[in-house]
């Protein structure tokens, strides 16, 4: 077979038009069919970005507003941490207090005791007193 024989089947299949056709409207198709794709794929990513853009603005916005939440609770937190520190000094104040009232009324308290006693003493020597007086004073009259 020659180059022009080759030349003649190929113009025969490609001229006699069905054949032709059918080539020239595959690879036409074929580029509109790519071409179809890509602009689904573009639509699905534009699609698919959107909805992530959307989401990542509100997880954002929840951030923003966890971190005012944390701000305020630090605020809280160091306030009652203040609070705690001066009711603790207060309490240890007062413990102090306590231990020296407790000290004045166990002085008391034997001060107390001390006084009982010298009263109770004192009782009774005036008593002892009285009693000889009067033990005295019986004495005359009986001798009189």
């Amino acid at each position: 077979m020659s180059g022009e024989q080759i030349a003649i089947i190929l113009a025969a299949l490609l001229g006699g038009g069905g054949l032709g056709a059918a080539i020239v409207n595959a690879l036409a198709g074929r580029k509109k069919v790519k071409a179809d794709c890509m602009t689904a794929l573009s639509d699905a990513y534009e699609a698919r970005l959107g909805a992530l853009t959307a989401r990542i603005n509100s997880l954002e916005a929840k951030v923003e507003q966890s971190e005012v939440q944390i701000h305020d609770m630090r605020g809280k937190l160091a306030e009652r941490e203040i609070m705690i520190l001066n009711l603790q000094q207060e309490n240890a104040e007062l413990k102090d207090e306590i231990d020296k009232l407790q000290t004045q009324i166990k002085n008391r308290d034997k001060r107390i005791r001390e006084l009982e006693r010298q009263v109770a003493e004192l009782t009774e020597r005036l008593n002892a007193m009285n009693g000889s007086v009067t033990g005295g004073e019986q004495d005359s009259k009986d001798d009189k």
